[in-house]
């Protein structure tokens, strides 16, 4: 996209310039800067080089991710090193911070979910979702947040608090990072605000908040999921969309937190150390750029292996980065043909995929299949409700025949998109944005 040309800035930030593109009305070059800054003070900023360029690198391959994923995102494509293009967007004032793992503002908040007796970071059982209303100098529009009452930030006033129910009708804002029962948190007056006037740009969607969380938990699970297949430890993030459910901006390494054998590899070493640390820094943000280069789709298969075709079809949601093969083949009467077949399958698809045996009466094919497939394979069986015994064929097999069995369709499909799901990461966010949240396990204490 090297032939858009800039025009004039429309909008800059405190590490980026927004310009127009000629010609193009609805586009617009994101231009990221060498700056990094910390705790919003702007006596913290420093600047390396190579930080505009690792930002936009991450950026692209995390957008490109996402967007293979089916995401909507506003980003179009590289334009340069340093440039990207993206649509024209008006940007949500909410900063929305997902959590895996308790860390950073959150601690802040609720200190008695801090590491335990071995030093790790709790875990969330479910993904935790935040919202902060985005203020500028501690304002929005015209309502005026208090200052910090104690600490080294004591006179300022406080930006970006944190929206304590982000369903309720009225937002209730409180201090990013005090625990709610301390003076400091409740200092000063924060107002509330109405979220209909906040959500007033969304009113094309129907039930808009809800839409945003799983907009915002299947952009998370995505990410986390991308970082694991790479041996990193996503903790948290925060993203932001524009009026259309787009996720926006940029998604950088000053996104998220992310460890690497405990090693930390984000942003947060800046912040502790500062100007001292920019070599540590700069390293760091090159090595997250370069591994995130690495983020994609597998090409897998789901095969739905049935004896007859006679054997229902069971029904396969769309999956990105998944082709489903329908293989009709009966494991007793054409084994050799059957296995032949896999072999090509096993050719064609050398990042793997899943084998569901779909099949009725006795399951030669099932147990045929796993002594001999290098992929799992779940068998179905088809009849179990009118002939329960016809399970026996495929729960016992002889030895090294690993074949699974799993009963009613659904589960059988839920058993496969698990398995895909561990090196697939738009299958993952699939799985856990239909499953997490199922039983009432409470996190947020």
């Amino acid at each position: 996209m090297s032939e858009y040309e800039a025009g004039a800035v429309v909008a800059e930030g405190k590490t980026k310039t927004l310009r127009a593109v000629m010609g193009h009305g609805g586009l617009v070059l994101v231009e990221n800067k060498p700056d990094i800054t910390a705790d919003d003070d702007p006596d913290k900023t420093r600047r390396f080089a190579s930080k505009a360029l690792y930002a936009t690198e991450t950026t692209c391959n995390v957008f490109e991710l996402l967007a293979a994923c089916g995401v909507p995102v506003s980003y179009q494509g590289r334009h340069s090193e340093t440039v990207f293009v993206a649509l024209k967007s008006n940007m949500w004032p909410v900063e929305l911070v997902t959590r895996r793992v308790f860390d950073g503002s959150y601690l802040k908040r609720k200190p008695h979910m801090v590491p335990g007796p071995d030093g790790k970071l709790q875990r969330a059982h479910h993904l935790v979702v935040e919202f902060f209303l985005k203020t500028t100098g501690g304002k929005f529009g015209e309502l005026v947040m208090p200052k910090y009452a104690i600490g080294k930030d004591a006179g300022k006033v406080i930006d970006d608090p944190f929206i304590v129910d982000h369903h309720a009708d009225k937002w209730v804002l409180a201090h990013p990072k005090a625990p709610a029962w301390t003076p400091e948190a409740v200092d000063g007056a924060f107002p509330a605000i109405s979220r209909q006037e906040i959500m007033a740009s969304f009113s094309w969607l129907d039930d808009p908040i809800t839409k945003i969380e799983r907009i915002v938990r299947q952009v998370s699970y995505i990410i986390e999921k991308a970082w694991a297949i790479l041996g990193v430890d996503w903790c948290d993030m925060k993203i932001e969309i524009d009026d259309q459910g787009r996720v926006s901006d940029v998604v950088d390494n000053d996104s998220w937190r992310i460890r690497q054998d405990g090693k930390q590899l984000d942003k947060q070493v800046f912040r502790d150390k500062g100007g001292d640390a920019l070599a540590e820094v700069e390293a760091k943000y090159g090595l997250v750029a370069r591994l995130s280069s690495r983020f994609g789709l597998p090409r897998q298969a789901l095969v739905v292996a049935r004896g007859s075709a006679n054997d229902d079809m069971p029904k396969i949601p769309d999956m990105p980065g998944v082709e489903v093969v329908d293989l009709v083949r009966s494991g007793h009467k054409s084994t050799v043909k059957l296995l032949q077949d896999s072999e090509r399958l096993y050719r064609d698809f050398p990042q793997g995929g899943v084998i569901i045996a779909a099949v009725g009466r006795s399951n030669g094919l099932g147990p045929t299949e796993a002594s001999h497939s290098p992929w799992p394979v779940i068998s179905f069986p088809a009849t179990l409700k009118d002939f329960p015994d016809d399970a026996w064929s495929s729960l016992r097999c002889p030895s090294k025949s690993p074949n699974l069995t799993a009963w009613p369709v659904d589960n059988v499909i839920g058993a496969a998109m698990q398995i895909l799901g561990q090196t697939n990461p738009a299958v993952y966010a699939m799985d856990r944005l239909d499953r997490e949240g199922l039983d009432e396990y409470d996190t947020v204490v």
